[in-house]
């Protein structure tokens, strides 16, 4: 009696949940995170339950979302039995504005299209009714000499307006043809995007009595990211930098975001977020194949199966390749609340959208490193970026209202200020040279020894005095034979680990300063070293 009555639970059950009344509702979008890489949609709708167990279904929505990710709330007593997702080929999609847009153009270009090829055709009878009607007079009427003379004149006049009008026409034609290949050729491609599937969300939903709720639809989807962007403007050297914090948001998710309140993350959700462990670290000799002796194919043999140990160890660990790459990522979170609306179409176009505006402290200063480029850069050294919570990308730079060219941010750096380039100044003049009389060749012994020197100028012909570094090199040896002696420095400030020089001028309007650099180089004749 007890599997009895088990069954007809089992089944009255099963009844229910199958016999639930289904009900499709239309969602909008309310909100949008939008990460580094994918992006969190929120979506909301009203909707009225009946007494027991009802199915909502969402439909037209991403192909792209995470199932995982997918998280309901309704705001009365109703409780929520469960969720799934599955993907829709079958359902019928509609254009997208951009995709109308394109097929109207195409209809419009057809249209004209056609119009042409009608009036050629006209124009190509007339020429055929010419053609057919050369005779003047007939086979027993004598040719009077004014109409022949008329009809020569109307033939030729309106044979070359007929065949100017079909040449005319037939250049129409070509610009036509391109412009409707091009056009169907990007209504292949955005069919393409519409011919993806779409995602549904099936929620079924408990309630005692009927009534009405609210319901809020979160979930995950991936084709979508945002990559920052700035705008460096600073007014004249003597004034702080202005900062323009820019987002370029793109999606590709296949549900367009229309007028939605967006919020950017510098998260990534799609790195995970485990601790990484760390796991035994084995160090083996190497043994070069390519050495030849008798032992050879046995070490052949015994370098694959170090290979394979190595191999079987890192399968064992769950490990890969990119595993043992060192990644760098940023261990805080910071998100932007962009006020204004915006709206994404998933085109994959970048939307730039403002993020923060910024005054940051700056000193200018030039540097030169005439070795490698005889102009003079003008940098900048901005003081406080850190507390700025930026991220890496490149900066348009201006100077006095004009475009000079793009920096990189690089928020990684480790100094205490960020040093960025605002452009060449053609107004500061800077020229390297050999002083010939004192580079030399000298052979002592069994050596040979070579003396440089080079002279440097610059000349500030700006109306104000300017703060210049000119930066050079004396080479370090490698070898105990390369014997390297410093000579003139002009009293540059010199690194004796990394062989920098660099000198610190001020440069009076119209004022010209000189400095010098030398140094010997000894090595044994019967050699050579390549770069002097």
């Amino acid at each position: 009696m007890k599997k009895v009555t088990l069954v007809f639970l089992l089944f009255t059950s099963t009844q229910s949940f199958a016999d639930n009344e289904k009900s499709i509702v239309s969602s909008e979008i309310r909100d949008v995170k939008v990460f580094l890489s994918g992006a969190q949609i929120d979506r909301t709708f009203k909707t009225t339950l009946e007494s027991g167990i009802t199915q909502l279904v969402i439909e037209n929505l991403s192909s792209q979302i995470d199932k995982n990710s997918i998280t309901v709330s309704v705001n009365n007593d109703a409780m929520i039995l469960s969720t799934s997702y599955s993907l829709d080929y079958l359902k019928e999609k509609k254009d997208s504005p951009e995709l109308k847009k394109l097929k109207d153009s195409l209809e419009v270009l057809s249209m004209n299209l056609n119009e042409l090829n009608m009036l050629k055709t006209v124009y190509n009878e007339e020429a055929g009714m010419l053609n057919a009607n050369k005779s003047v007079g007939g086979s027993n009427v004598g040719v009077n000499t004014d109409n022949l003379h008329k009809a020569i004149d109307f033939y030729r006049q309106r044979m070359i307006e007929v065949k100017s009008k079909i040449l005319d026409i037939d250049k129409k034609q070509v610009k036509l043809n391109e412009k409707i290949e091009r056009i169907s050729d990007q209504i292949n491609v955005e069919n393409g995007k519409i011919n993806q599937p779409s995602g549904t969300i099936f929620v079924n939903i408990s309630s005692k009595q009927k009534t009405n709720v609210d319901v809020g639809l979160s979930y995950f989807a991936r084709g979508a990211s945002w990559s920052p962007s700035y705008d460096l403007r600073a007014k004249d050297v003597n004034s702080p930098v202005s900062l323009l914090y820019k987002a370029n948001v793109r999606q590709n998710t296949g549900e367009n975001w229309e007028k939605v309140h967006v919020t950017l993350s510098t998260g990534n959700p799609t790195i995970g977020g485990n601790k990484p462990q760390l796991n035994p670290w084995y160090l083996r000799f190497f043994i070069p194949h390519y050495e030849q002796n008798l032992n050879a194919p046995q070490m052949e043999r015994s370098m694959k199966s170090q290979q394979n140990d190595a191999a079987v160890m890192y399968s064992a660990q769950g490990l890969s390749i990119a595993d043992v790459v060192e990644v760098q990522e940023n261990q805080l979170v910071t998100e932007f609340d962009i006020q204004l609306p915006y709206t994404v179409l998933s085109n994959g176009k970048e939307v730039m959208m403002d993020i923060q505006a910024f005054t940051i402290p700056s000193t200018f200063s030039y540097y030169s490193t005439p070795k490698l480029d005889k102009d003079a850069f003008l940098m900048g050294s901005l003081t406080g970026w850190e507390k700025l919570n930026l991220l890496p990308g490149n900066s348009n730079v201006y100077l006095e209202n004009s475009y000079v060219g793009q920096s990189f941010i690089n928020p990684a750096a480790t100094t205490d200020s960020l040093l960025l380039s605002f452009g060449r100044d053609k107004r500061i003049i800077v020229k390297r040279e050999k002083v010939k009389d004192m580079n030399t060749v000298k052979f002592i012994g069994g050596n040979v020894e070579k003396e440089f020197l080079f002279e440097t100028t610059i000349r500030n012909t700006k109306k104000e005095t300017i703060s210049i570094t000119i930066e050079d090199q004396i080479p370090l040896s490698t070898d105990a034979d390369i014997k390297i002696t410093n000579g003139e420095m002009s009293n540059g400030n010199y690194n004796i680990d990394t062989g920098m020089i660099n000198w610190k001028l001020e440069l009076k309007s119209g004022e010209t300063k000189k400095i010098r650099l030398g140094y010997k180089v000894k090595y044994p004749k019967d050699k050579n070293i390549g770069g002097l």
